[in-house]
């Protein structure tokens, strides 16, 4: 299934769930599929944790209810739902995983582990629950009219850098950075921890973009940056 999501509305999630911290910010996603086989995210519904904690979440009923009647009368079908990690990776907990009982739902998850750097990935999940099967599915962010996504990137350069630690890991980038013509992109793979919190924060200081970072399935990272100015 590939899934579509407006930069704004990404940024709205971010912004709620940062509020939100400590506790697991939740909602629904509300849409369309389309007959090309896209899941069109028109909709975000910001929800209330009756929970409260940081580990898990449960959406308030009445709110929920609310929400569904609103998509209803905007003719849009119930897609799934999003949910915040603050400090774990974006990836389903054995509570996510027990708790996800909709074989039809697409489970967004927006990991806040890395300070500065949301990472938001889709999931499927389906089985009973003594055989749980969880597949990512293919989320697509739509940033000015234009599909941003890991296969529509074109990079100049590709560095790995997960066999250094800081503050080896931002020198290494930006030699490689340096080497580019200004408008051409890096794709740098770290690891996760002190490369994926410092390395983004770094480069942006120097005045770079960053286009993307994405989280692998081994929980390495993969940062894309477009080099400015020479």
């Amino acid at each position: 299934m590939k899934i579509t999501i407006r930069q704004d509305d990404f940024d709205r999630i971010v912004q709620h769930a940062l509020a939100q911290k400590p506790d697991e910010a939740c909602g629904l996603v509300a849409g369309i599929d389309s007959p090309e086989g896209v899941r069109e995210i028109k909709k975000v519904y910001f929800l209330t944790n009756t929970d409260h904690s940081n580990e898990h979440f449960s959406i308030d009923p009445r709110e929920q209810l609310l929400a569904v009647r609103d998509m209803r009368a905007n003719g849009f079908a119930p897609l799934g739902n999003w949910h915040s990690h603050p400090e774990t990776p974006s990836r389903p907990s054995e509570e996510d995983k027990r708790l996800a009982n909709d074989p039809h739902a697409s489970y967004l998850i927006l990991s806040l582990a890395g300070e500065g750097n949301p990472v938001l990935n889709a999931f499927h999940v389906e089985g009973g629950q003594e055989n749980r099967t969880v597949r990512k599915e293919e989320l697509l962010i739509i940033q000015e009219g234009r599909e941003m996504a890991e296969t529509g990137i074109t990079v100049d350069e590709k560095i790995d850098i997960t066999d250094v630690v800081c503050p080896v890991t931002f020198v290494k980038t930006k030699v490689a950075l340096e080497e580019l013509d200004e408008g051409q992109i890096l794709q740098v793979h770290l690891n996760s921890g002190e490369p994926v919190r410092n390395v983004p924060r770094s480069v942006k200081e120097e005045g770079h973009q960053v286009l993307d970072l994405r989280e692998n399935e081994d929980g390495t990272y993969e940062l894309f940056i477009k080099k400015v100015g020479d």
